[in-house]
């Protein structure tokens, strides 16, 4: 339709053919590399303190401060530094570089795949779940500093919630009988800040506020959360200190006091806290006193008796402990623990476990305590009724580090 003219035809001739330059082969980009270094090696000697001149082994050049030691702070702005640094971070000297599959695994963010998943309309709670799951593995494999930190940072609670919200999940209430997701998303929602909304959801389980809020006539749902939040603020701390889990339980016994399912509330909570306060003391703070004292001052409102945990608790008492609960838990209870199974490689059951491991702890922190006031009688006689009735694996100090 148009014709070229004559002004047109005569440039063309006045620029030479451009052509796009072929790829280096890495032997090329390796001389290449080579004849940079090589360039600014000079440059680098004199901005850097080790001129092509100046011995390297001299004691007074080693012991008086070098250039980059004076202007270390403003060495990134030399054009020298820039340059390199533009050159060594082209993706052209990255090639032939692997990285390890954890190296791969920790780059992927599992938070990526739930925010695609979200815009495309293809998010549900058992693939939310596996994103916090996920994330929160991929956080202790990065080894932080802080844990609770990096877990803060990540934003991951925040992001769950707003898809809660704008998917209806949250006006809907049927959310709140899903224990795994619950579980996985409290220890993000509490360490980024935001435990009332735990608490509202709670209330509105409750009240029974909601289309598909699941039916707890016995509290069933409404003590999983509540002990989940618990369970979250005694392990999510990096010093690991219980007073604010104490204090999470004394709220819950304040606000549903007059429920008729306070003691079904707070039996598994206060169980858990009473294994972190003893079992677990070794690696945990001195908890204060007075939230220590409320806290076991709940066992008698409990469904069932709590002999063992009680006279344990004595023991671990902040500033009075106490031995003799436990040594007469010892003295008059009939102690049976169930035999090992006869079958090789064949363990106990997980609350028979937990059983023998409440049992040499106790016995070990009696007799240790014994043993400090002087009674050693009493106590070489609390090992000797560990060692009759528990198997040696079971007596192994260092297995369940008991102090």
């Amino acid at each position: 339709m148009f014709n070229t003219t004559k002004s047109l035809s005569s440039l063309k001739g006045v620029f030479p053919s451009i052509h796009q330059p072929l790829p280096l082969s890495r032997t090329e980009s390796q001389k290449l590399l080579n004849a940079l270094k090589t360039s600014f090696r000079s440059n680098l000697d004199r901005e850097h303190g080790w001129g092509p001149d100046e011995p390297t082994s001299s004691p007074n050049k080693l012991s008086s401060p070098t250039v980059s030691e004076q202007s270390g702070i403003h060495q990134h702005h030399r054009p020298t530094d820039q340059h390199l640094r533009a050159i060594l971070s082209n993706p052209l000297f990255k090639k032939g570089i692997r990285t390890t599959p954890r190296a791969d695994a920790l780059q992927k963010d599992p938070m990526e795949i739930f925010d695609k998943a979200v815009a495309r309309g293809m998010m549900n709670r058992k693939a939310a779940t596996g994103c916090l799951m996920a994330k929160h593995h991929q956080v202790l494999q990065s080894s932080p500093l802080s844990i609770q930190g990096a877990i803060m940072e990540s934003a991951a609670g925040l992001r769950v919630l707003d898809w809660l919200r704008s998917s209806g999940e949250e006006r809907d209430g049927a959310f709140l009988g899903d224990a795994s997701f619950l579980k996985a998303l409290m220890r993000f929602l509490v360490a980024e800040g935001h435990e009332a909304v735990v608490w509202a959801w709670a209330d509105r389980l409750a009240r029974q506020d909601g289309p598909s809020i699941p039916e707890d006539p016995r509290g069933t749902h409404l003590s999983f959360i509540l002990t989940s939040l618990i369970k979250t603020k005694a392990n999510g701390s990096d010093d690991r200190n219980l007073n604010s889990a104490y204090a999470t339980i004394l709220r819950v016994n304040d606000r549903w006091k007059s429920d008729k399912n306070l003691p079904q509330l707070l039996s598994h909570a206060w169980r858990s806290l009473s294994w972190y306060s003893t079992v677990e003391a070794w690696n945990r703070p001195r908890p204060s006193e007075a939230l220590f004292d409320n806290y076991v001052a709940l066992e008698p409102a409990l469904p069932h008796p709590m002999s063992i945990d009680r006279a344990h608790l004595d023991l671990h008492h902040p500033t009075h402990p106490s031995f003799e609960r436990a040594l007469h838990f010892f003295k008059t209870d009939k102690l049976v623990v169930p035999p090992q199974p006869s079958i090789v490689g064949a363990k106990r059951a997980p609350n028979v476990q937990r059983f023998v491991a409440r049992i040499t702890s106790m016995g070990m922190d009696t007799a240790k305590h014994l043993t400090e006031i002087g009674r050693t009688d009493d106590a070489q006689w609390v090992l000797q009724l560990l060692k009759s009735k528990l198997s040696d694996e079971a007596m192994d100090y260092e297995r369940w580090r008991v102090v």
